[in-house]
Protein backbone atom coordinates (compact mmCIF):
# COMPACT_ATOMS: atom_id res chain seq x y z
CA UNK A 1 0.00 0.00 0.00
CA UNK A 2 1.86 3.40 -1.14
CA UNK A 3 0.52 5.33 2.03
CA UNK A 4 1.20 8.88 -0.09
CA UNK A 5 -2.32 8.18 -1.72
CA UNK A 6 -3.87 7.16 0.91
CA UNK A 7 -5.71 9.98 3.14
CA UNK A 8 -8.15 9.86 6.78
CA UNK A 9 -10.13 12.67 7.86
CA UNK A 10 -7.03 14.30 9.88
CA UNK A 11 -4.68 13.83 6.22
CA UNK A 12 -7.85 15.14 4.08
CA UNK A 13 -8.85 18.66 6.55
CA UNK A 14 -5.09 19.66 6.62
CA UNK A 15 -5.02 19.02 2.62
CA UNK A 16 -7.83 21.21 2.30
CA UNK A 17 -6.12 24.17 4.63
CA UNK A 18 -2.76 23.91 2.78
CA UNK A 19 -5.18 24.46 -0.46
CA UNK A 20 -6.66 27.38 1.48
CA UNK A 21 -3.54 28.72 1.88
CA UNK A 22 -2.19 28.56 -1.49
CA UNK A 23 -5.42 29.63 -3.45
CA UNK A 24 -4.92 33.44 -1.13
CA UNK A 25 -1.40 33.40 -2.15
CA UNK A 26 -2.63 33.50 -5.83
CA UNK A 27 -5.55 35.02 -6.06
CA UNK A 28 -6.02 38.65 -6.23
CA UNK A 29 -7.33 40.80 -2.42
CA UNK A 30 -11.07 41.47 -3.67
CA UNK A 31 -14.08 40.40 -1.81
CA UNK A 32 -15.35 37.65 -4.85
CA UNK A 33 -11.59 35.76 -4.09
CA UNK A 34 -13.34 34.51 -1.12
CA UNK A 35 -14.66 32.11 -2.80
CA UNK A 36 -12.46 29.21 -2.40
CA UNK A 37 -14.62 26.01 -4.12
CA UNK A 38 -17.51 26.17 -5.91
CA UNK A 39 -19.11 22.72 -5.58
CA UNK A 40 -20.47 21.14 -8.48
CA UNK A 41 -23.92 18.13 -8.24
CA UNK A 42 -24.13 17.32 -11.94
CA UNK A 43 -26.10 14.36 -11.66
CA UNK A 44 -29.16 13.29 -8.95
CA UNK A 45 -27.91 9.64 -9.18
CA UNK A 46 -25.96 7.43 -6.73
CA UNK A 47 -25.56 3.89 -6.57
CA UNK A 48 -24.87 3.79 -2.89
CA UNK A 49 -27.10 4.19 0.09
CA UNK A 50 -24.48 5.23 2.42
CA UNK A 51 -25.40 4.97 6.25
CA UNK A 52 -23.91 8.84 7.07
CA UNK A 53 -25.81 10.06 4.17
CA UNK A 54 -29.56 11.27 3.40
CA UNK A 55 -30.07 8.74 0.77
CA UNK A 56 -29.47 5.42 3.27
CA UNK A 57 -33.70 6.44 3.07
CA UNK A 58 -34.95 6.55 -0.19
CA UNK A 59 -38.17 8.19 1.46
CA UNK A 60 -35.69 11.16 2.77
CA UNK A 61 -33.36 11.72 -0.19
CA UNK A 62 -34.86 9.37 -3.86
CA UNK A 63 -32.62 9.04 -7.00
CA UNK A 64 -33.95 11.22 -9.77
CA UNK A 65 -32.86 10.24 -13.18
CA UNK A 66 -31.51 14.40 -13.55
CA UNK A 67 -28.25 15.45 -15.03
CA UNK A 68 -26.56 18.76 -15.45
CA UNK A 69 -26.65 19.28 -19.92
CA UNK A 70 -23.15 19.95 -21.30
CA UNK A 71 -25.06 23.37 -22.40
CA UNK A 72 -25.86 24.24 -18.80
CA UNK A 73 -22.28 23.65 -17.86
CA UNK A 74 -20.91 25.47 -20.41
CA UNK A 75 -22.73 28.50 -19.34
CA UNK A 76 -22.01 27.87 -15.81
CA UNK A 77 -18.08 27.80 -16.55
CA UNK A 78 -18.55 30.84 -18.76
CA UNK A 79 -19.76 32.53 -15.78
CA UNK A 80 -17.01 31.53 -13.56
CA UNK A 81 -14.41 32.55 -16.47
CA UNK A 82 -16.10 35.83 -16.72
CA UNK A 83 -14.73 36.36 -13.00
CA UNK A 84 -11.56 35.04 -13.76
CA UNK A 85 -12.51 31.98 -11.45
CA UNK A 86 -8.74 30.42 -10.09
CA UNK A 87 -10.21 28.76 -7.44
CA UNK A 88 -11.55 24.86 -6.90
CA UNK A 89 -14.56 23.38 -8.90
CA UNK A 90 -15.37 20.28 -6.83
CA UNK A 91 -17.41 17.65 -8.56
CA UNK A 92 -19.53 16.95 -5.38
CA UNK A 93 -22.50 17.33 -3.96
CA UNK A 94 -24.89 15.16 -3.46
CA UNK A 95 -24.46 12.52 -5.78
CA UNK A 96 -22.03 9.96 -7.73
CA UNK A 97 -20.87 12.53 -10.38
CA UNK A 98 -19.59 9.75 -12.49
CA UNK A 99 -23.33 8.44 -13.35
CA UNK A 100 -23.87 11.96 -15.12
CA UNK A 101 -23.64 9.81 -18.84
CA UNK A 102 -21.77 13.46 -19.56
CA UNK A 103 -19.73 13.47 -17.58
CA UNK A 104 -16.01 13.18 -18.77
CA UNK A 105 -17.71 16.22 -21.57
CA UNK A 106 -18.81 18.57 -18.34
CA UNK A 107 -15.24 18.22 -16.87
CA UNK A 108 -13.27 19.17 -20.49
CA UNK A 109 -15.57 21.87 -20.69
CA UNK A 110 -14.95 23.10 -17.55
CA UNK A 111 -10.74 22.82 -18.31
CA UNK A 112 -10.99 24.71 -21.52
CA UNK A 113 -12.87 27.46 -20.09
CA UNK A 114 -11.12 27.81 -16.45
CA UNK A 115 -7.60 26.76 -17.43
CA UNK A 116 -5.83 27.99 -13.83
CA UNK A 117 -8.93 26.32 -11.86
CA UNK A 118 -8.16 23.21 -9.98
CA UNK A 119 -10.67 20.61 -10.97
CA UNK A 120 -11.28 18.15 -8.47
CA UNK A 121 -14.49 14.82 -8.40
CA UNK A 122 -15.00 13.15 -5.45
CA UNK A 123 -16.17 9.34 -6.60
CA UNK A 124 -16.65 6.01 -4.57
CA UNK A 125 -14.97 4.40 -7.90
CA UNK A 126 -17.21 1.77 -8.43
CA UNK A 127 -17.95 3.02 -12.20
CA UNK A 128 -14.66 3.79 -12.83
CA UNK A 129 -12.08 1.70 -14.79
CA UNK A 130 -9.04 2.09 -16.50
CA UNK A 131 -10.94 4.10 -19.50
CA UNK A 132 -13.38 5.89 -17.66
CA UNK A 133 -10.05 7.21 -15.24
CA UNK A 134 -7.94 7.84 -18.74
CA UNK A 135 -11.05 9.82 -19.82
CA UNK A 136 -11.05 12.12 -17.33
CA UNK A 137 -7.59 12.80 -16.48
CA UNK A 138 -7.34 13.63 -20.38
CA UNK A 139 -10.04 15.72 -19.80
CA UNK A 140 -8.21 17.58 -17.46
CA UNK A 141 -9.11 16.77 -13.92
CA UNK A 142 -6.43 17.70 -11.47
CA UNK A 143 -7.51 15.12 -8.60
CA UNK A 144 -9.80 12.60 -8.11
CA UNK A 145 -10.87 11.57 -4.91
CA UNK A 146 -11.73 7.93 -4.19
CA UNK A 147 -13.65 7.38 -1.53
CA UNK A 148 -13.39 3.74 0.19
CA UNK A 149 -16.46 2.78 1.42
CA UNK A 150 -15.67 -1.06 1.57
CA UNK A 151 -12.38 -1.64 3.28
CA UNK A 152 -8.21 -1.72 2.57
CA UNK A 153 -8.69 -4.88 0.33
CA UNK A 154 -9.85 -1.56 -2.25
CA UNK A 155 -6.19 -0.02 -2.00
CA UNK A 156 -4.64 -2.36 -4.30
CA UNK A 157 -7.36 -2.73 -7.06
CA UNK A 158 -7.46 1.58 -7.29
CA UNK A 159 -3.58 1.65 -6.85
CA UNK A 160 -2.97 -0.31 -10.05
CA UNK A 161 -5.74 1.49 -11.37
CA UNK A 162 -4.44 4.70 -11.18
CA UNK A 163 -0.67 3.65 -10.72
CA UNK A 164 -0.15 5.99 -13.96
CA UNK A 165 -1.94 9.31 -12.62
CA UNK A 166 0.61 9.44 -9.29
CA UNK A 167 0.10 13.11 -8.10
CA UNK A 168 -3.44 13.25 -9.24
CA UNK A 169 -5.53 11.28 -6.98
CA UNK A 170 -5.88 9.77 -3.12
CA UNK A 171 -7.85 7.14 -2.09
CA UNK A 172 -9.97 8.67 0.90
CA UNK A 173 -10.63 5.61 3.83
CA UNK A 174 -14.36 6.18 4.42
CA UNK A 175 -14.44 1.89 6.46
CA UNK A 176 -14.24 1.74 9.75
CA UNK A 177 -16.75 2.52 12.35
CA UNK A 178 -16.21 6.74 12.52
CA UNK A 179 -16.27 6.03 8.17
CA UNK A 180 -13.36 8.16 7.82
CA UNK A 181 -15.51 11.66 8.67
CA UNK A 182 -15.88 14.00 10.84
CA UNK A 183 -19.73 13.01 11.39
CA UNK A 184 -22.56 15.41 10.87
CA UNK A 185 -26.27 15.06 10.89
CA UNK A 186 -26.51 16.79 6.92
CA UNK A 187 -28.35 19.80 8.46
CA UNK A 188 -30.67 17.89 10.17
CA UNK A 189 -31.76 15.43 7.41
CA UNK A 190 -30.47 12.35 8.90
CA UNK A 191 -31.33 11.06 12.89
CA UNK A 192 -29.97 7.53 12.20
CA UNK A 193 -26.15 8.26 13.20
CA UNK A 194 -25.37 9.31 16.48
CA UNK A 195 -25.66 12.74 16.76
CA UNK A 196 -27.90 13.91 19.32
CA UNK A 197 -29.32 17.51 20.24
CA UNK A 198 -26.43 18.79 22.37
CA UNK A 199 -24.02 18.63 19.23
CA UNK A 200 -26.58 20.72 17.66
CA UNK A 201 -27.31 22.69 21.04
CA UNK A 202 -23.12 23.14 21.78
CA UNK A 203 -23.33 25.15 18.66
CA UNK A 204 -26.04 27.90 19.17
CA UNK A 205 -24.10 31.25 19.36
CA UNK A 206 -21.27 30.52 16.73
CA UNK A 207 -20.53 31.54 13.44
CA UNK A 208 -20.34 29.17 10.72
CA UNK A 209 -18.15 29.67 7.38
CA UNK A 210 -19.91 28.03 5.00
CA UNK A 211 -21.78 30.09 3.22
CA UNK A 212 -18.20 32.47 2.86
CA UNK A 213 -16.17 30.41 1.09
CA UNK A 214 -18.23 27.66 -0.68
CA UNK A 215 -20.69 28.20 -3.61
CA UNK A 216 -22.72 25.37 -4.11
CA UNK A 217 -24.16 24.44 -7.84
CA UNK A 218 -26.88 22.06 -8.39
CA UNK A 219 -27.61 20.10 -11.72
CA UNK A 220 -30.48 22.55 -12.49
CA UNK A 221 -28.22 26.16 -11.98
CA UNK A 222 -29.57 26.93 -8.84
CA UNK A 223 -27.30 27.56 -5.93
CA UNK A 224 -28.13 26.59 -2.53
CA UNK A 225 -26.79 28.96 0.28
CA UNK A 226 -25.03 25.53 1.59
CA UNK A 227 -23.59 22.27 1.17
CA UNK A 228 -24.84 20.78 3.89
CA UNK A 229 -28.09 22.13 3.06
CA UNK A 230 -29.89 18.79 1.51
CA UNK A 231 -33.47 19.83 1.99
CA UNK A 232 -32.64 22.51 -0.87
CA UNK A 233 -34.10 25.16 2.06
CA UNK A 234 -32.66 27.99 0.78
CA UNK A 235 -31.97 28.65 -2.96
CA UNK A 236 -30.65 32.00 -3.29
CA UNK A 237 -30.18 32.33 -7.24
CA UNK A 238 -29.07 30.29 -10.40
CA UNK A 239 -26.21 30.61 -12.53
CA UNK A 240 -27.73 29.86 -15.56
CA UNK A 241 -30.00 33.01 -15.04
CA UNK A 242 -27.64 35.87 -12.67
CA UNK A 243 -24.26 36.89 -12.68
CA UNK A 244 -21.29 35.21 -10.40
CA UNK A 245 -21.88 38.30 -8.17
CA UNK A 246 -25.45 39.02 -8.26
CA UNK A 247 -25.73 35.31 -6.81
CA UNK A 248 -23.20 35.36 -4.55
CA UNK A 249 -24.26 38.57 -2.80
CA UNK A 250 -27.56 37.99 -3.36
CA UNK A 251 -30.24 39.64 -0.40
CA UNK A 252 -31.09 36.33 0.64
CA UNK A 253 -27.08 35.50 0.82
CA UNK A 254 -26.85 38.52 2.49
CA UNK A 255 -29.61 38.00 5.03
CA UNK A 256 -28.09 34.41 6.25
CA UNK A 257 -24.57 35.63 6.16
CA UNK A 258 -25.20 38.76 8.34
CA UNK A 259 -27.16 36.04 11.10
CA UNK A 260 -24.10 33.79 11.02
CA UNK A 261 -21.69 36.61 11.79
CA UNK A 262 -23.86 37.16 14.51
CA UNK A 263 -23.59 34.09 15.58
CA UNK A 264 -27.35 33.77 15.32
CA UNK A 265 -28.34 29.84 13.87
CA UNK A 266 -31.89 30.06 15.07
CA UNK A 267 -33.13 29.44 11.52
CA UNK A 268 -33.36 26.48 9.51
CA UNK A 269 -31.47 24.64 8.69
CA UNK A 270 -28.84 25.67 10.77
CA UNK A 271 -31.04 25.15 13.91
CA UNK A 272 -30.89 21.42 13.33
CA UNK A 273 -27.67 21.35 11.69
CA UNK A 274 -24.11 19.41 14.04
CA UNK A 275 -21.58 21.09 11.67
CA UNK A 276 -19.05 23.10 13.45
CA UNK A 277 -18.24 25.38 10.44
CA UNK A 278 -15.33 27.40 11.91
CA UNK A 279 -12.66 24.54 10.72
CA UNK A 280 -11.97 25.92 7.81
CA UNK A 281 -12.72 29.47 5.70
CA UNK A 282 -11.65 31.55 8.22
CA UNK A 283 -10.05 33.82 5.36
CA UNK A 284 -12.96 34.18 3.32
CA UNK A 285 -15.47 34.75 6.36
CA UNK A 286 -13.22 37.97 7.63
CA UNK A 287 -12.88 38.69 3.57
CA UNK A 288 -17.04 39.44 3.41
CA UNK A 289 -17.58 40.25 7.24
CA UNK A 290 -14.92 43.22 6.48
CA UNK A 291 -17.02 44.02 3.19
CA UNK A 292 -20.26 44.42 4.51
CA UNK A 293 -18.80 46.35 7.08
CA UNK A 294 -17.43 49.59 4.58
CA UNK A 295 -20.90 49.42 3.05
CA UNK A 296 -22.45 50.02 6.09
CA UNK A 297 -20.14 52.94 6.74
CA UNK A 298 -20.86 54.33 3.49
Amino acid sequence: MNKINVVDADDFLEHRRKQEREHWSRVADDVMSSILTVEVNTTELCNRTCIFCPRHDPAVYPNRNLHMSMKGARWIANELRSYNYQGKVSFSGYSENLLNPYFTSIVEIFRIYLPEAVLECNTNGDPLDDQYAFDLMNAGLDMLYVNLYDGPEQVPHFEQMLNRWRGRYKLRVHYGEDHGLILNNRGGNIDWIKIDDNDVESLRGLPCHYPFYKMFVDWNGDVLFCANDWGREHVVGNLLQQSMQEVWFSKPMNKIRKKLIAGNRDFSPCNKCSVNGTLFGKPSFDKIKEHYASLSNR
